[in-house]
């Protein structure tokens, strides 16, 4: 094996060891602890269960720079020195890197994005976030904001509620167009609760709606990063026929006289996370 790479997300932290054409030989899940302490020990089981090869870890959220304090909407560690604890806790060294970040890197390196100079890899999960890539390579900012597509708000003119995020806000596009953003849509519809699969499955008002909400992200992707290829990811990326039925609730949205983007699928689906880590490893290791 030459590398292993960690996703931590909010319901799952995944493990995976590469070997050298970068294919997953083992993976372990475990769910996300609810307490900090037992976050940062799962993570350090997971390292400790990849054996002596460079680990990548893959963390949602932000790093103050200046304190290093993390800042994550659906981990229980904000105002926390995450990677540092991890770090000790881990009794080696470690890369780190945003998880959405290390899953667009793998999809514009090994993946669907593939050919594609302009690249954004959308994750739609238990939260929304994404990375942006250049020609296969990783577009990195100075506070790192750049990603933090789910935090945008969501349009006045779609008529919905504005509500709290988990970063502190109103309105932000995570609240609806997260998988529990989704659940709380189809309860202000029609008053009914049932989970994500359900939903897309009935592909009545409420998907409709949703499709329409995840259009006017992809709008204002276009209007600011205008991405050749939006490479999809996360849960909600398993939606069946997701990709065409995104591409379909284009139109209407996109700012007139400009191509729309293609949409397509993640190849790795929602483990490219780990793939991206241990790529951060290895780069960083000098590989």
């Amino acid at each position: 094996m030459i590398a292993g790479g960690i996703d931590v997300g909010g319901t799952k932290i995944e493990a995976s060891l590469f070997d050298a054409n970068w294919q997953a030989v083992e993976t372990r899940r475990v769910d996300t602890p609810q307490s900090y302490s037992a976050l940062v020990e799962a993570v350090a089981a997971q390292a400790a269960w990849l054996g002596d090869v460079p680990v990548g870890i893959g963390l949602p959220g932000r790093d103050d720079g200046a304190t290093g304090l993390a800042f994550t909407a659906n981990l229980p560690a904000s105002g926390k020195p995450l990677r540092d604890d991890i770090l000790r806790a881990v009794g080696r060294d470690a890369s780190f890197g945003n998880d959405c970040d290390l899953f667009a890197l793998s999809e514009a390196r090994l993946g669907a994005g593939q050919g594609y100079g302009v690249m954004f890899g959308l994750i739609l999960g238990t939260g929304i976030g994404g990375g942006f890539c250049l020609n296969g390579r990783l577009v990195e900012t100075r506070g790192g904001a750049m990603g933090e597509v789910g935090h945008l708000p969501i349009p006045a003119s779609l008529g919905l509620p504005l509500l709290p995020c988990g970063c502190g806000r109103r309105g932000c596009f995570e609240t609806l167009a997260s998988g529990p953003g989704m659940v709380r849509l189809g309860a202000h519809l029609d008053g009914r609760t049932r989970n994500p699969k359900e939903i897309a499955a009935e592909g009545g008002t409420v998907f409709a709606a949703w499709l329409e909400i995840v259009a006017a992200l992809v709008a204002s992707l276009q209007c600011t990063l205008d991405p050749d290829v939006i490479v999809l990811g996360g849960g909600l990326s398993n939606i069946d026929g997701l990709a065409d039925r995104l591409s379909a609730a284009l139109p209407p949205v996109l700012l007139k006289a400009t191509a729309p983007p293609t949409i397509l699928k993640a190849k790795y689906g929602d483990s490219s996370g780990t793939r991206g880590a241990a790529l951060l490893a290895m780069q960083e290791a000098g590989a």
